[in-house]
């Protein structure tokens, strides 16, 4: 291996995930590791004390003030660690928002259990667990649902709260600030891909961010809790649509020939409109990037029409489609087939303008481009077990029976129209794929 291809090529700027603020890899704190440092100003009294080396080792690693090598570095504004992986590749945000319920939590897990293994074999791009530290509340939630041992235990996840070890907590400019904690995931070509000798130019460090539902609530974020500012980075806003929680989709669904036995249609679990929820998000944005009251947001809104096994009676046209969304040519060359997407996501929508139009109303309203995709991130209903500690339905799955189906396609579509391209040459190439997009506008401070 020669010496170019063993160095280390430095963004010019670097993006904290946790607070967004862009700063020269030179500015970076390191994070003390002695244990007489315990204790930060901004990160708080149980976190180590960040700072700006003037020491290293002689393998480039910072000493702190009692001479002890470091391992992690840090943000110089919120103080959170930063992943080192992002000093070198380029973030690419993606926000999953939703209603309280919505089964944004299920849908990350399923969909990091299931998206590496496509991007894998069909793709040829490595999707890698970049820092397992910081993910370890994703990790513990894929292996609930995929890695038990008890065939008979039932299990769900733990809600989103909007407090707690979902956060990141620091005191910057002499607040207390609340910040969503990011869930970082590289993804880079292998080998065989075309762009493998551009790997340091396109590989991309994901940063997903799962917030609590009542987040996007009206009067919900304050400044002192930012935590649904990542919307305005992402380059791609992924919606969480739950029907079973519309009136009209539940009577629909439960009065069909077909009619599904979901508990879900027979208990209302949040009231609160979800095509509001949207809006309150969308407003936010605006807000955020100064965008006006007339314009439409310029990167991809794709609605994910959630728990597709409970509705599914209701489509008139069989989404198995989406089955061939992916195509994989005699040579081994896979393209994600958007006309097929985009055919669903017509159905779909014809769908939802019968049972739930205001969701298509505030969706089109607010994105220039919206697909709608059916999803189903368990594949099968829930099981009623009881009632929890408020005296509310508990509904469980059996983890042995969950069978996702469709989670991949949302990230995938997201990826292809993030502009991870050389040339011709992309990420996720597509057939029947418009130019590549615009690049990303940056907020307003």
């Amino acid at each position: 291996m020669s010496s170019a291809d063993r160095s280390i090529s430095l963004l010019p700027l670097v993006t904290c995930p946790t607070c967004w603020f862009k700063f020269p890899p030179e500015d970076i704190l390191w994070v003390a590791t002695h244990s007489s440092l315990l204790g930060d100003s901004r990160a708080g009294d149980a976190e180590y004390r960040r700072f700006l080396p003037t020491l290293f080792t002689v393998d480039g690693r910072a000493l702190d003030e009692k001479n002890e090598p470091c391992h992690e570095l840090a943000c110089p504004r919120c103080h959170a660690v930063v992943n080192r992986g992002l000093l070198e590749m380029e973030p690419l945000f993606l926000s999953i928002l939703g209603a309280p319920s919505s089964g944004k939590s299920f849908y990350l897990a399923t969909m990091i259990h299931s998206v590496g293994a496509i991007l894998s074999k069909q793709f040829r791009l490595r999707f890698e667990n970049a820092a397992p530290r910081a993910n370890q509340l994703m990790t513990e939630y894929v292996k609930t649902l995929f890695d038990y041992e008890d065939h008979e235990k039932l299990v769900k996840l733990e809600k989103t709260d909007r407090t707690g070890k979902w956060y990141i907590e620091s005191h910057v400019g002499g607040q207390d600030l609340l910040l969503s904690r990011p869930y970082l995931y590289s993804v880079q070509p292998d080998e065989s891909h075309p762009l493998y000798a551009q790997r340091r130019q396109v590989s991309r460090m994901i940063c997903l961010y799962d917030n609590a539902g009542e987040h996007f609530l009206p009067g919900a974020v304050t400044s002192q809790t930012p935590v649904i500012d990542h919307m305005a980075r992402s380059e791609a806003l992924l919606f969480i649509y739950d029907p079973t929680q519309e009136s009209a989709f539940r009577r629909a669904s439960r009065s069909c020939n077909d009619a599904s036995l979901d508990p879900q249609l027979e208990t209302v679990i949040n009231s609160y409109p979800q095509a509001d929820v949207l809006s309150e998000a969308a407003s936010r944005v605006r807000q955020l990037t100064g965008m006006s009251a007339t314009d439409k947001f310029d990167r991809p809104l794709i609605v994910i029409v959630h728990k597709f096994d409970a509705w599914r009676p209701l489509l008139k046209k069989s989404p198995k489609r989406l089955d061939e969304a992916i195509q994989v040519s005699s040579t081994g060359e896979a393209t994600l087939q958007l006309e097929v997407l985009r055919e669903v996501s017509k159905n779909v929508e014809e769908l939802l303008m019968e049972y739930g139009a205001s969701i298509v109303t505030a969706a089109r309203g607010f994105a220039k481009e919206v697909i709608f995709i059916p999803v189903t991130a368990t594949g099968r209903s829930p099981i009623v077990a009881g009632a929890d500690a408020n005296g509310r339905v508990d509904l469980r799955f059996d983890p042995s029976q969950i069978f996702p189906r469709w989670v991949e396609l949302p990230v995938l579509y997201a990826l292809h129209h993030a502009g991870l391209r050389s040339g011709d040459d992309a990420f996720i190439p597509a057939e029947n794929a418009a130019k590549p997009p615009a690049p990303i506008r940056e907020p307003v401070s």
